[in-house]
């Protein structure tokens, strides 16, 4: 099993939390945000846990965004670049809105961000748990009026997913270790 945490940093990336729980290896999504989550594992073997989880979430984000193609992702960690890298087409149409926008921060900004970018009609996958537990939204004209469904796509953590092993490896190489392992 693993552990979520919402990690607020300094301005010069440090985390505002300078003791999480030692007794997990803490993996961060984006090192240079103001504010990210991580998933804490268990040690020893975090490494290998923790991309196969972050791994089989991507994955899950592909199966669910199934066909559709001019794909945005939004966010640049750790689960953004997998979400791209399991997705055959990640980027939109060169005039068109696209069709599905995958949320990867968590934050008030990526999802409003997230619901500005995708057509009418469109889907939002929140594939990042929130950072609150409350955000702001204009519920009516950013979602109600132009009919944009919001999915979210669970985390797949505790071996509940699987990933093919190139998002693994591609994992071990990026998820950012906040616990100096």
């Amino acid at each position: 099993m693993s552990n979520w945490r919402r990690i607020p940093r300094t301005s010069d990336g440090h985390p505002t939390e300078t003791n999480p729980p030692t007794d997990l290896a803490w993996f961060a999504d984006a090192p240079t945000a103001a504010e990210t989550w991580a998933y804490g594992y268990p040690m020893p073997g975090a490494d290998e846990r923790a991309a196969r989880d972050w791994a089989a979430t991507a994955q899950a984000v592909a199966e669910t965004v199934g066909e559709a193609t001019g794909v945005l992702v939004v966010g640049e960690g750790a689960l953004a670049r997998l979400v791209r890298l399991a997705l055959p087409d990640a980027t939109p149409g060169a005039d068109a809105q696209p069709g599905v926008v995958v949320e990867t921060t968590g934050t008030a900004v990526g999802v409003s961000g997230a619901l500005a970018a995708v057509r009418p009609r469109g889907r939002v996958l929140l594939a990042a748990r929130p950072l609150s537990t409350t955000m702001p939204l204009r519920t009516y004209h950013a979602i109600h009026r132009p009919g944009i469904r919001v999915l979210s796509v669970p985390w797949c953590g505790g071996g509940t997913g699987t990933a093919p092993e190139h998002l693994v490896t591609c994992a071990l190489r990026h998820i950012p270790g906040m616990s100096g392992r």
